[in-house]
């Protein structure tokens, strides 16, 4: 095995939760603003129509995220075996932070451009399809959970950057992967 992880990972579950969460989050706000924008006096009818479309759609992917495509399993099986991922919580923390910014830049971003969409055809629809894209995610980051506990690992990976596809995917042993479980299941801490 090589050695510890240092700062600059981030669990992959929790990457596709948090990105799940802030697409919704992103749909919500700018339909909201494009439904100020544009007026809904005679286009209700079209949103609960389009709704009801998204909700179908959504339903019909569902099923097809809970289970992880063949490039991803290629990718966690081949994905380089570490003991652990090492301490300080506060650079994991920080590796944290910078994952929601800059997922909260990327949603925001296509949120706009959404929105910039709905307002110029005068449409309604389009920030609603971020809904799918959030329940794709989040169906995702459950299949990735079950990978996790069907090998008894769990995943880290680098960063996002800006303009870079994410960082490299390390395997953790289960029981090495979370520091705090580790802290709190020491002699030490069970003494005290």
């Amino acid at each position: 095995m090589a050695g510890d992880a240092r700062d600059g990972l981030i669990r992959v579950v929790y990457l596709e939760r948090m990105s799940a969460l802030m697409m919704a989050a992103g749909a919500v706000l700018s339909e909201a603003a494009l439904l100020a924008l544009v007026g809904t006096a005679h286009q209700r009818e079209e949103l609960i129509v389009g709704s009801v479309a998204i909700v179908f759609v959504s339903l019909v992917v569902l099923p097809m995220c809970l289970r992880l495509p063949a490039r991803l399993r290629r990718t966690y099986e081949d994905a380089a075996p570490i003991e652990s991922v090492a301490e300080p919580l506060d650079g994991q923390d920080a590796v944290r932070r910078l994952s929601l910014r800059r997922m909260a830049g990327f949603v925001g971003v296509l949120a706009c451009w959404l929105l910039f969409i709905g307002v110029t055809s005068r449409q309604v629809m389009p920030p609603i399809m971020l809904v799918v894209m959030a329940v794709a995610q989040w169906a995702r980051s459950r299949a990735t959970a079950g990978w996790e506990r069907a090998n008894g690992a769990v995943l880290w990976q680098g960063v996002p950057g800006l303009r870079r596809a994410r960082g490299r995917v390390f395997r953790v042993p289960s029981g090495a992967a979370d520091p705090v479980a580790r802290s709190r299941n020491s002699p030490d801490a069970q003494g005290g």
